[in-house]
């Protein structure tokens, strides 16, 4: 037998097992929805799908590259999500555009996927439970924030529970860097991680010094922010809608008198979500 030939068996006999612990791990997806159908509780889980991506770049000691283990993982994270659920998720624009591809990038290809032209409609329609998730743009590499969203954000009872970094070929992107951003909405809060970011709306009276006066608190708690937008707040209004990302989660103790502080220097304040920091 040839030295190709014996490496070749090897690398089959090792996909006999990889197979059977696939399954093996199916198998215990099947279970964990069950019991998330029983104890409703949401099917997506930032948290989890996190915590396990880091431990497995930890563990990680090559020759594939982290990369590499991401998207495998992805594709298993998919599958197994689409046993226990048959999942549905929301991409704003048409199939194929950048959100779908930014959705996959994160879902992958088990899962349903269900496209919306508008971004109001696409939070009604996942309010209703005609999606899991909704994946919508915040943020293009070329033009700055999405306004449409911003404004969808401001009214929608959603949370915001992800995110997603895309670079322009619609790969995933994890430097922060010339990337595109989108943002996972679900109808239900994601748990504290330690490695969390939160987005905040804030309603301002437009006059000089009120938003140097709203952000005081974020400086006195020592909370690092770390992006800033603004729309005007309504049609014949004065007031302006600042969108706060700070680090860390809203339901920490950090946050309760930084919100409470912020409730009594702004017209408003809402918490849109707390969600993992992107994966290393």
């Amino acid at each position: 037998m040839s030295e190709l030939s014996t490496i070749r068996e090897k690398i089959d006999a090792i996909d006999t097992q990889l197979l059977k612990l696939l399954n093996d791990r199916a198998k215990l997806a099947l279970d964990v929805g069950k019991i998330k159908s029983r104890d409703g509780l949401p099917i997506y889980a930032p948290d989890r799908e996190m915590s396990l991506l880091r431990g497995l770049m930890e563990k990680n000691e090559g020759p594939l590259s982290p990369n590499a283990i991401r998207a495998i993982y992805r594709e298993i994270m998919s599958a197994a999500l689409a046993l226990e659920k048959d999942v549905v998720i929301a991409c704003h624009g048409p199939e194929g555009g950048p959100c779908h591809q930014a959705a996959r990038a994160r879902f992958g290809s088990s899962v349903n996927y269900a496209f919306f032209p508008d971004v109001t409609e696409l939070f009604t329609a996942v309010g209703r439970g005609e999606g899991d998730c909704g994946v919508v743009p915040i943020e293009d590499a070329s033009h700055g924030a999405v306004n449409q969203t911003l404004d969808a954000l401001a009214t929608t009872d959603l949370t915001l529970c992800a995110e997603i970094l895309s670079t322009p070929d619609g790969s995933p992107g994890v430097d922060g860097k010339n990337n595109s951003r989108y943002f996972v909405m679900a109808r239900t809060a994601t748990a504290i991680t330690g490695s969390d970011r939160t987005t905040l709306l804030l309603r301002v009276e437009d006059k000089p010094g009120a938003l140097v006066d709203a952000l005081e608190p974020f400086r006195d708690a020592e909370l690092n922010l770390n992006h800033l937008a603004s729309r005007p707040a309504s049609k014949g209004s004065e007031d302006v809608f600042f969108f706060v990302e700070v680090d860390g989660h809203s339901r920490q103790e950090a946050f309760n008198e930084v919100l409470r502080e912020l409730s009594r220097r702004c017209r408003a304040v809402k918490v849109l979500g707390s969600f993992p920091k992107a994966a290393p």
